[in-house]
Order: structure tokens, then C-alpha cells, then sequence
């Protein structure tokens, strides 16, 4: 099942929905469209939340207005309050003219808060603000502003987890999850990997330009098996990546398949991770993992790969995350998780 726009010219994402759970995604966003509630989207990098918001958005009555996007955690606090709430002129240096933030430039539309979880407690106490009292003041004005908004936000986080660490309110989490939406990710999904295929396979060919481009059924299995931890996005950069070296009526064999996949490296339950660099994860866990925590075993999972990557491309930051099928905000998180460090270009 396809939503939004099903043209596979098109070049805006639309969701494929076979499971029955993101059937029940579907349902939850239609559902939610029909009210202005503020909704709370959860879910991995890569299972597409940004989406799911935009579906909610194209499905309201806000429809007719705009659609803005802000990652959260891609600003420092000054630049997010000034993207967010507008600033005046002579407020900072740079700034030399007055301008709207989101909240006032996405008047009647929606405006998604992406890694909402990575705001910082400044941030938060001022978000609460503006969620309660539907007003902005702009960095370096007094003068107050009422808005038109709806907030949809979305994490990758365990929200209640930084509530319990105490590095996230628990009245802004209150305020934001009125209405939950929870993504599975890619592998507990396997219904939806067979018609992602052949979404993409088709919308590629189609954008590209190339005509029967096929997959072996040995590839296909390869492919069906994998257990992709970047997860849509993911496998849609993998499809990308064979339609634009096919040729007219390739039958894409699994050595077109990338390193990756050819490895399965993604199969393994617990990759160990490079000698000498356990993560802090794992000298917790020790040899024996039988006690280990799920969130233990994926961040000592998570980091090797990381460092695997960053070896690979010698710690090129944009190169990393577009092998891993992330943006930089967040392998910036990340890294920034784990302790590690890359190389900016």
C-alpha cells in the first residue's frame, strides 16, 4: 500500500505499508489527522518519521498550509532559538535584519520538531513555554507573538530514559505526547522488505532512466535477510546505489550487492568490535553476554560499526553517515554518544 504521491517519477518519499504494523501506523496517523493534537513520533534513524509527520500534515485540515521541518539536534541554543522563534535586528552579530522564526512562518501549517530529545534544558524550559501559551518572543525582542501552529515531534530516544537521568522535563514529554506513534523498526517487519524492493526498484529505474533492471533471486534473498539497522533509509540507498551502476536489462547479481550486504555483516547478532576498542557498553557486558541488557548489546553493536566505518573512510564525517545511511546530525550524535571523533571537511 502506497501513500501520498504513488508516481514512481515523483521525487517525494511515500510510505509502503504491507505489515500489519505499519498498517496500524497508518491508522494512527489518519486518526490523528482528524484532530490538531500534538503528536509524539518514536522511532530508529531511518524508519521514517519525518514521514509519518508529513502524512499526518497532508492528511488535516493544515494541509493547505506549510509543512517545516527543524532538526533539534543540528543547532547550537542560539541558532535554534533564532530558526524556532525569529530574532530582531542587533540582537546578535550577523544579525542585521529582522526575521520570522518557524513558528511564525509556518502559520496554519505544522511544524516538526525532529530529535526533539536532543534539546537542551534551556531549550526545553522555553519550548514548554511556547507549547502552553502559544506565543514566541524573538531573540532580542520583548514583544510577544501568538501563533498557528501544529507540533508534531519525533525521537530516536528513550524519552522516559532521559527523564530518568534527568536531561529531559517530564512536563515537556507530557506536552508533546498527546497523541504516540511508536515506528517498528525494518526487522520486525519483514512484510514491508519485499514491496520496498520493488518500490524503489521501480522509482529508481523510473528517475534514472534505466528499463528492466531486475534482481536475482540469490540477491533478492540476500537482500530479503538482511537485517538493516539503518532500516528504510537504508535500503533505499542500497537500491539507489544498484540502479545508478545498472545497465538496460541488468539482472543485478549478488556481487553488485555492496560490501555490506555481501558480508551480511548486519546479519551478525553482535559483531565484536575492532581489538583494543570496546566500547564503554561492553566492558560492562564482559565475555559473557547472557545478562546483557537489548540496549547494551546494540550500543557495543552500534559503536563497532561506527569505528569500522570512520577507519574505512578515514574518518571523513559525510562519508560515514552516507554509508550508513544517516544523516551528520545525527552520526554526530552519536559519536558525540560513544566518545569517538571524526574529521570535518
Amino acid at each position: 500500500m502506497l501513500v501520498s504521491d504513488p508516481s514512481p517519477t515523483s521525487r517525494r518519499p511515500v510510505i509502503v505499508a504491507a505489515s500489519a504494523a505499519m498498517q496500524r501506523i497508518l491508522d494512527i496517523a489518519r486518526r490523528a489527522a482528524a484532530s490538531d493534537a500534538t503528536v509524539l513520533i518514536q522511532g530508529e534513524t531511518g524508519t521514517g518519521k519525518e514521514l509519518v509527520a508529513r502524512t499526518i500534515h497532508d492528511q488535516s485540515e493544515r494541509s493547505g498550509g506549510p509543512f517545516v521541518a527543524v532538526n533539534c539536534g543540528a543547532y547550537t541554543d542560539s541558532l535554534l532559538a533564532s530558526e524556532l522563534f525569529g530574532h530582531v535586528r542587533g540582537a546578535f552579530t550577523g544579525a542585521v535584519t529582522d526575521r520570522a522564526g518557524v513558528f511564525e512562518t509556518a502559520s496554519r501549517g505544522t511544524v516538526f520538531l525532529d530529535e526533539i530529545g536532543e534539546m537542551s534544558p534551556t531549550m526545553q524550559v522555553k519550548m514548554l513555554r511556547v507549547m502552553q501559551e502559544r506565543l514566541v518572543i524573538r531573540v532580542g525582542s520583548s514583544k510577544e507573538t501568538h501563533i498557528d501552529v501544529r507540533v508534531i515531534a519525533a525521537t530516536n530516544t528513550d524519552l522516559v530514559e532521559k527523564i530518568r537521568r534527568q536531561e529531559f522535563r517530564e512536563d515537556l514529554y507530557y506536552r508533546v505526547k498527546v497523541v504516540s506513534c511508536v515506528i517498528p523498526p525494518l526487522r520486525d517487519r519483514p512484510d514491508d522488505i519485499d514491496p520496498l524492493i520493488d518500490h524503489f526498484l521501480a522509482h529508481f529505474c523510473a528517475l534514472i532512466g534505466h528499463r528492466d533492471v531486475t534482481l536475482a533471486p540469490a540477491a533478492r534473498k540476500i537482500l530479503q535477510r538482511h537485517a538493516w539497522p539503518g532500516n528504510v533509509r537504508q535500503i533505499r540507498g542500497e537500491i539507489e546505489q544498484l540502479v545508478s551502476m545498472a545497465a538496460d536489462g541488468t539482472v543485478l547479481a549478488p556481487n553488485d550487492l555492496s560490501l555490506e550486504l555481501r558480508g551480511e555483516t548486519a546479519m551478525s547478532p553482535m559483531p565484536a568490535a575492532p581489538q583494543g576498542s570496546a566500547p564503554p557498553a561492553a566492558a560492562s557486558i564482559g565475555t559473557d553476554r547472557s545478562d546483557a541488557t537489548y540496549q547494551a548489546l546494540l550500543d557495543e553493536w552500534t559503536r563497532a560499526v561506527i569505528e569500522e566505518r570512520l577507519t574505512r573512510f578515514a574518518g571523513n564525517i559525510t562519508r560515514t553517515a552516507q554509508s550508513l545511511a544517516i544523516s551528520r546530525s545525527t552520526l554526530y550524535a552519536l559519536l558525540k554518544k560513544y566518545g569517538m571523533h571524526g574529521l570535518d571537511e
